[in-house]
Parts: C-alpha cells; sequence; structure tokens
C-alpha cells in the first residue's frame, strides 16, 4: 500500500472505537521494516499525537485496525512527532529527498513510499523528475534492494537513464538536411 494513502486514515481499536488517524510512519534504513506509527487526534491547534507500536496492528485495509484500546493508547501520548534517531526516518522526511543513481547523476526525488503491511516493512520507492510544469514525469520504481544508502540523499546501485538526455538525440537522428537552390 502507498504512504500516501496510509498518511491520514482512520485507526479503529479493539472495542471498535475511532481512536485516531495516522500521522507518520518511522522505518529503519537499514532494515526497511516499520519501527513506529504515530496517531494524531485533535484540531491543527491542540492536537495530540500517540505512539503505536507495529505489533498492535491487526489488519489494514479501509482502517488501520490496532490490538489496544483508546486507554492503552493515551498511556503513549506525545507532545509532538519525535524526530528521526539514528537509522530511523520518517516517510514524510524520506518524500522529496534527491536520489543520486550508480553513475552519480540525479535520478528523481522520493514522490512516494509502498509499505507492505504484511511483513511491516518498505518494499518500494517511486521515483519522478519534475517537468517544468510542475507535474511529475519519469516515474520509476526502485525496490529496497536497488538502494545503497538512505542519508541527505539516496543513492542507488542502478543506473536510470536519463531520459531528457534520450530526448535530446532523438531529435538528433530526425534532422534532415535540406539544399535550398
Amino acid at each position: 500500500m502507498n504512504s500516501k494513502e496510509i498518511i491520514g486514515m482512520k485507526i479503529i481499536d479493539k472495542n471498535a472505537k475511532d481512536v485516531a488517524k495516522i500521522a507518520e510512519i518511522s522505518f529503519d534504513t537499514k532494515t526497511y521494516g516499520i519501527t513506529k506509527i504515530i496517531a494524531s487526534t485533535g484540531n491543527p491547534i491542540s492536537k495530540k499525537f500517540y505512539e503505536i507500536d507495529p505489533k498492535n496492528i491487526l489488519a489494514l485495509g479501509d482502517y488501520l485496525l490496532i490490538d489496544t484500546t483508546v486507554e492503552e493508547l493515551s498511556q503513549n501520548k506525545l507532545d509532538k512527532i519525535p524526530e528521526s534517531t539514528g537509522t530511523n526516518i520518517k516517510i514524510n522526511e524520506s518524500v522529496g529527498k534527491t536520489v543520486i543513481d550508480a553513475d552519480g547523476n540525479v535520478a528523481g526525488k522520493i514522490a512516494n513510499i509502498d509499505i507492505n503491511f504484511d511483513n511491516l516493512e518498505v518494499e518500494n520507492v517511486t521515483l519522478a523528475k519534475s517537468s517544468s510544469f510542475g507535474k511529475p514525469k519519469d516515474i520509476y520504481t526502485l525496490s529496497k534492494e536497488d538502494i545503497e544508502r538512505f542519508g541527505d540523499y539516496v543513492i542507488t546501485n542502478k543506473k536510470i537513464p536519463n531520459s531528457e538526455k534520450v530526448d535530446e538525440e532523438s531529435e538528433k537522428t530526425e534532422e534532415k538536411t535540406v539544399d535550398i537552390e
């Protein structure tokens, strides 16, 4: 399931009560396992945040079902979404990071992250290059095996074709010489 669909999803507890909405998901950049889910309630001025252990997830479909109650969840109350530490990084921090390919060229930026909730891990990262009109183009998907390093930048072990160079080359081959007499 892609992260854009998950963020903002309602969370239901084991007593069938509406608990909160998913505000953030953190994952480990070495194992790609989901390390925690942050839920939020309230309005933008007085939001409350809660940390949910991924082990408490029962199911994910149209809603996230968890094996805790509202009362148990309130014991994990946070004032704000915690900062990323160590090898853990938040999904929202990852989206927009620049990806560098094996040739050292900019391959694009992370547009989305696919999460497998059966295994509780990140499966794929979707890259996109922006066009001059702001819409993403040249969408490319990388598996977690294709990623070498995850830091300020993301480095991949793949060579990703640069479509702009390909377009320029195809334009050159289409040019014809015409003699004007």
